[in-house]
This record gives structure tokens, C-alpha cells and sequence, in this order.
């Protein structure tokens, strides 16, 4: 990593984090030092997605021994990876389940199709 201060213990709790989320996903550690705060930054690549992830060293070194640290860790990382995998950016606004039903409801069944206008015989 550009950054020395995240530690081989440290990257290795990290892995351990990623590969909880998805085995698939691969990273890459960058140096991240904004202002004064001490942060790195994470590059997911999944497929075609990348995506960077700003996380803080000192979190990453209280996750360790901290369960709350470590899930905020893991939610941020795994939030990252669901967005790299949403194929539409715009979502539809009553939902995916919703959006799910209407499209199959809109499918004509041949049960339910329309018959033409027949008019009947004189007799």
C-alpha cells in the first residue's frame, strides 16, 4: 500500500471483512490522507465496476477487537458492492418487488385475450 500506516494485521482483518461480503470482489489499499485525518482509501473492482471506499485507519485497526467497528466497516464496504451490482441507476419509485409484479401482470395470457368482433348470423 502507498500508505505505511495501515499494518499486515490490519490488512488482514480487512481481507477477512471483503471476504465475508464477496469472494469475487478484489481491492486494492491507496494512500487517502485528506486534511489531517488519518484515512486510506479501499479501490473495489468487481467485473467491469470499480469503486473507492474511504475508510478510516483507526476504525480499521478497533475493528479488530470491536464488533460495532468492524460491521460499520463491513456495511460500508458491502454497500459499495451492492451499488457497483445495480444494473439501473434509476430505480423505479414504487420499488423493485412492485416494479416485478407489474411487469409480469402486464403479459397477456392466451386464456384472457381478446376475441374479435363477431356479429351472429339472421335467422
Amino acid at each position: 500500500m502507498l500508505g505505511r500506516d495501515v499494518l499486515k494485521e490490519d490488512e488482514a482483518t480487512l481481507r477477512e471483512i471483503i471476504r465475508s461480503i464477496d469472494k469475487k470482489l478484489d481491492y486494492a489499499l491507496r494512500d487517502g490522507s485528506e486534511g489531517g485525518e488519518r484515512n486510506f482509501t479501499l479501490h473495489l473492482v468487481m467485473q467491469r465496476s470499480e469503486a473507492n471506499v474511504t475508510l478510516s485507519i483507526d476504525d480499521l485497526k478497533a475493528a479488530k477487537n470491536d464488533l460495532v467497528r468492524r460491521n460499520e466497516i463491513r456495511q460500508k464496504v458491502k454497500r459499495m458492492r451492492d451499488h457497483m451490482n445495480d444494473t439501473s441507476f434509476l430505480n423505479d419509485v414504487l420499488g423493485t418487488k412492485a416494479a416485478r409484479l407489474l411487469k409480469q401482470s402486464s403479459k397477456p395470457e392466451e386464456a384472457f385475450q381478446r376475441q374479435g368482433f363477431r356479429r351472429l348470423p339472421k335467422r
